[in-house]
Formats: C-alpha cells, sequence, structure tokens
C-alpha cells in the first residue's frame, strides 16, 4: 500500500508540473501534513429502521489518523493524496420479546483510506475540498454485551465514498500551518457481502442495505517543504527549502 501511495504521489506531482507549464504559471507550494480527525459514523439501512425492537445510534464514534501530500497552485487550486487509518462503528440496542434484557450491540470498522482530493483555499485561510475516498476494510469485528465476534466476511472488503470537507486555517505561518475543517464521507452503494447479523442472536438479516456516513472533525499540522522553480537552464525543477 505505501509503495502505491508513493506511485500515485509521484503521478499526481508530475501531472501538475505539465498542467501548470501549459497554462504558463507553476505550482507554488508542496507540502506534508500529519491529520487526525474525529466524529461520528452510521450506516444508513431502511431494513433496521423499520424494525421496532432495534434502536439504532446516531452518534456512533468514528476517528482517522494519517498523513498528506499536497500540491499548491499560485491561483490556490491544489490537489492532495491523504492515507488514513480509520475506525468507525455503528452501535444498536435490540429489545427482544418475553421480557429479556435489551442486549447492546455494536460493529466497529478498521479501514485503510485513500482519498485524492481537489482543494481550494481562499481569502482569510478558508479551504474547501472535494474527491473521492477508496476504503479497503481490513477488520469487522461485531460487539455483543462485552463479547467480539469477527465479522469482517459479512462485508465487502473495499469501497468507495465521495468527501466533501471544508474549514480554515487558524495559524498560518511561513511554512507551517494549522487548519480545523469539518469532512463529510458518503457511500452510495451497499457494503454488505453476506447476510449480516448485527445482534448475535440468531436475528440474521437477509438482503439488507448498509450505506455508510461519517462526519468528522479534522485537525491538520501542514509543512511546506518544497517548491517548483526554474534551473539556471530553464526547466521545471522542485526547489526544496534549507
Amino acid at each position: 500500500m505505501k509503495k502505491i501511495f508513493l506511485l500515485i504521489a509521484v503521478v499526481v506531482a508530475m501531472s501538475l508540473q505539465t498542467m501548470a507549464q501549459r497554462r504558463g504559471t507553476a505550482p507554488n507550494w508542496i507540502s506534508i501534513a500529519a491529520k487526525a480527525g474525529y466524529g461520528n459514523s452510521v450506516l444508513l439501512c431502511k431494513q433496521i429502521n423499520d424494525m421496532d425492537n432495534v434502536t439504532q445510534n446516531y452518534l456512533s464514534p468514528s476517528f482517522s489518523m494519517g498523513g498528506r501530500l499536497g500540491v499548491v497552485f499560485v491561483d490556490k487550486i491544489g490537489v492532495s493524496l491523504e492515507y488514513l487509518s480509520s475506525q468507525y462503528q455503528n452501535k444498536y440496542e435490540f429489545d427482544p420479546l418475553l421480557g429479556n434484557k435489551t442486549i447492546n450491540s455494536n460493529l466497529r470498522f478498521k479501514t485503510g483510506d485513500l482519498l485524492i482530493l481537489a482543494r481550494y483555499t481562499g481569502e482569510y485561510g478558508f479551504f474547501a475540498e472535494l474527491g473521492p475516498k477508496l476504503t479497503s476494510v481490513k477488520e469487522v469485528t461485531q460487539e455483543v454485551d462485552n463479547s467480539d465476534f469477527d465479522a469482517t466476511n459479512q462485508f465487502k472488503g473495499k469501497f468507495n465514498s465521495v468527501v466533501f470537507g471544508f474549514g480554515f486555517t487558524p495559524y498560518n505561518g511561513e511554512r507551517v500551518l494549522v487548519s480545523l475543517g469539518l469532512r463529510l464521507a458518503y457511500c452510495s452503494k451497499n457494503i454488505v457481502e453476506n447476510d449480516v447479523n448485527i445482534l448475535g442472536v440468531n436475528a440474521q438479516l437477509t438482503n439488507v442495505e448498509m450505506k455508510p456516513l461519517s462526519a468528522q472533525v479534522t485537525l491538520d499540522v501542514n509543512y511546506h517543504f518544497a517548491r517548483f522553480g526554474k534551473a539556471t537552464c530553464g526547466k521545471q525543477r522542485i526547489i526544496f527549502f534549507k
């Protein structure tokens, strides 16, 4: 995965340089960033919503950590590549018949997320970003009343989402920037591979569709480490800051 991520980053950087040459302007900054996000996640599912004895928690926590490589144009348009290690979850409460106690269930997803984002940075540090997120599911754990079960085979190993985010930059130094934002991600396709048993108590759901939705507050610490410039021979090259 790291080799693929690095290869994509090189291809994008070369493409941006070519585009800039054609337009008569070169990308200004090349940056790396450490990134973290925390917020909410939910598996949208009409079938579960229609069940009177199941309550779905729409405030199940999610978090992500990773890094980003970005190139910013002079005219404030840029492209970035991110790789995030993430955890998403969705909690449920099941009220069985015959007066038995309430059963608590939680689906936890551990994923690797690759994002390719177009980003606009405007006045006063405002930014907006849009692009795809390619998710690889590493593990799905189903927790039922403090007992864990492997549920990885119930879901697809890969799925794609659309990401939209916006925010601002409260600290903008010469080379270091700190950004705060809000990011939304939604997958319009069903991620269920096989019949789902969200409760672990013979309550299997067939022909069910689940579509992940998440919203996170994000924190970025960016460092501009290089820029594109012209060598003495007139060719474009990357100039690293000392």
